[in-house]
């Protein structure tokens, strides 16, 4: 008894010992063989190289190294950090394979006082703070056979779903050094915002990276033969001259990018004298010849698109929808043109809306769509002190979608058909009309532009990390790579954003507050004339304490009885206001919390009683 009871204990420490070798095995053979594989179950597969990336990595020519910069010290520091750095790596071993041996990857550990580290400075990496006085780094340099250099500073977690179209930026800008050249011509501080320490706005910064950015201030004349491309926003008292050089530009085949505006909200936050200067903008003379109708006093309301905004109301706090702020999901942008095909939100504030022209032989396509049931509303309503609720309660669904930007093409017609105007350049041949049927993109909004409007901001060692809640930046961008034709990086912008709304809690909200609103507004009425009531009968004519009859008395008993009930109502009218939303939360945050431990626990005892259950039959089986 005593032999098989050490034969069964040999057995159980030898078949511990092997499953010991063969877990160690699999992880090392895991980790040498499989780590390269994934599975991506993410709902957009966002850690899957995209087909623009795999066409560009294939279509290489110019080869490429990249260096991977990873301090020791911040692995040591930082497990997370160790973690992130290994996915990194293992991505850009996955751009390598693609590229067929156009792309070499380095992993470097710039130590304290080395040449790396001085390498890592000279390219422009930004150094991480390790708290114990050194620093450390965590980025990425690209370099391609002319020396030419990219960088990426900062790696950040928080922008790990933005990693490879960080890295494809960066390979495109060192596969294609030449930059096309972009005029630009604002009204708008894009390149330099005092109210930012006079740093340029992230759209600006962005389309630096691709584009040859210049800009153009001042009475134009003309401009440069190389200048492919223009970007005009929020065009304010431009003068003849400069409308001419635009007008022939357009004519001429440049591509033209217009923001228009019937209120910058952009605008009029930095203004020194708030309302006393137009905040709408316009190039009416021009869009007028080229059959292209915007009306500056007009802004969409549209509760479809409606973002969701603070306001007071009675004595609390309440959550209403801005119908002129809004932000457009991909049932809003035009699935069949490239500009907005792969693009996930766009934020708009203050928007207006262009059409055609009646009569006008020129074709329009949209962009930017609101839903059908949107209303056009006076623009004065939201530029000086604009009141979500008045908004809400003076809403009248409209029978149309309405177009915040689109492309507009056809063989346009000068606006100045009699020749040019006084004081105009004319070395080259006035265009009556355009030889070519030409493009340009109008955009009815130029607070997109802001980083007001889709960006958040955080501190990550020290340093300030944005992060995109709606993808503005790649809108623009697109539209200039459609102008310029170039459609490498389209598919990939805009593929996530930081911001992913509780689309479910956001539509309980806005129901409860169509459902509670009215009754809330008339308890507010009757709880104001009750006050009303109230305060004459307590007060003389004369403005001293009045004398009142026992009669009079009792009234005043009464109305506060019913303001005391009113208020009652009140408060079970805001409770009930919230009470489907809590309820929601609560769901939520017991199946995340409560349930998956339940299960799991759940299952770990039907388990048990399992096991237990065949052991009792097999001592059964063996006793008989």
């Amino acid at each position: 008894m005593s032999g098989k009871s050490f034969d069964r204990r040999g057995l159980a420490i030898a078949g511990v010992a092997l499953a010991l070798v063969l877990l160690f095995s699999l992880n090392t053979f895991g980790a040498l063989v499989l780590r390269p594989l994934r599975i991506d179950l993410t709902a957009d597969e966002q850690f899957t190289l995209s087909e623009g990336t795999l066409k560009l990595l294939g279509e290489l020519e110019e080869p490429v190294e990249l260096r991977l910069y990873v301090s020791s010290g911040i692995r040591e520091a930082n497990p997370f950090l160790a973690s992130y750095a290994d996915r990194v790596h293992d991505l850009l071993k996955a751009y390598a394979e693609a590229a067929n041996g156009r792309i070499s990857v380095r992993y470097i550990d710039p130590e304290p006082f080395s040449e790396e580290e001085d390498r890592a400075v000279g390219f422009g990496l930004q150094p991480i703070s390790l708290g114990d006085g050194t620093t450390g780094y965590f980025g990425i340099a690209g370099t391609n056979s002319t020396d030419d250099a990219d960088v990426i500073a900062v790696l950040s977690p928080e922008r790990e779903r933005f990693l490879e179209f960080d890295l494809t930026r960066l390979v495109y800008n060192l596969a294609y050094p030449d930059k096309p050249v972009v005029g630009l011509v604002t009204g708008l501080p894009m390149n330099g915002d005092p109210a930012l320490q006079y740093k340029p706005w992230q759209v600006y910064s962005q389309l630096a990276q691709q584009f040859d950015i210049r800009y153009l201030g001042g009475e134009i004349g003309s401009f440069d033969e190389d200048m492919e491309l223009l970007l005009v926003a929020h065009p304010k008292g431009l003068s003849e001259r400069t409308l001419y050089a635009i007008d022939q530009f357009v004519l001429g085949g440049g591509k033209l990018l217009v923001f228009v505006d019937p209120h910058s909200e952009a605008a009029a936050l930095r203004q020194q004298r708030p309302g006393m200067e137009p905040t709408s903008s316009d190039l009416a003379e021009l869009f007028d010849a080229w059959g292209i109708a915007f009306d500056e006093n007009r802004v969409v309301a549209d509760p479809s698109a409606a973002r969701q905004v603070q306001f007071p109301s009675g004595q609390r706090q309440q959550i209403v929808d801005y119908l002129a702020w809004l932000s457009l999901d991909p049932s809003h942008l035009n699935p069949d043109q490239p500009i907005t095909a792969e693009l996930q939100r766009v934020n708009l504030a203050s928007a207006g809306f262009i059409e055609k022209k009646e009569g006008a032989e020129v074709e329009l396509v949209p962009l930017l769509i609101s839903s059908p049931q949107a209303q056009a509303i006076d623009a004065e309503e939201v530029r000086l002190f604009p009141d979500p609720l008045k908004l809400i309660g003076d809403y009248e669904p409209g029978d149309e979608a309405l177009y915040m930007a689109a492309v507009v093409t056809g063989r346009f017609e000068s606006a100045f058909p009699d020749g040019p105007p006084e004081g105009a350049e004319t070395t080259a041949e006035h265009r009556r009309e355009a030889a070519e049927p030409v493009s340009v993109i109008v955009v009815a909004d130029t607070d997109l532009l802001d980083d007001r409007s889709w960006l958040a901001r955080q501190n990550l060692l020290g340093q300030e990390v944005t992060l995109p809640l709606a993808s503005n930046a790649d809108f623009v961008a697109n539209a200039l790579d459609f102008l310029a034709g170039s459609e490498v990086l389209m598919a990939l912008r805009g593929r996530d954003v930081a911001l992913r709304p509780f689309t479910r809690i956001i539509a309980i909200r806005r129901e409860a507050e169509q459902r509670y609103r009215a009754k809330e507004q008339e308890l507010l009425d009757r709880l104001s004339e009750l006050e009303d009531k109230l305060r004459k009968l307590q007060v003389s004519d004369d403005g001293g304490a009045a004398v009142l009859s026992e009669a009079q008395q009792q009234e005043i008993e009464n109305f506060r009885s019913q303001l005391l009930e009113t208020r009652a109502e009140l408060r079970e009218v805001q409770r009930a206001l919230r009470s489907d939303i809590e309820n929601l939360k609560a769901r939520i945050r017991f199946a995340n919390i409560g349930a998956v431990p339940l299960l799991v626990g759940l299952v770990a005892i039907g388990l048990a009683l399992v096991r237990r259950a065949r052991y009792r039959r097999k001592v059964t089986t063996t006793t008989a």
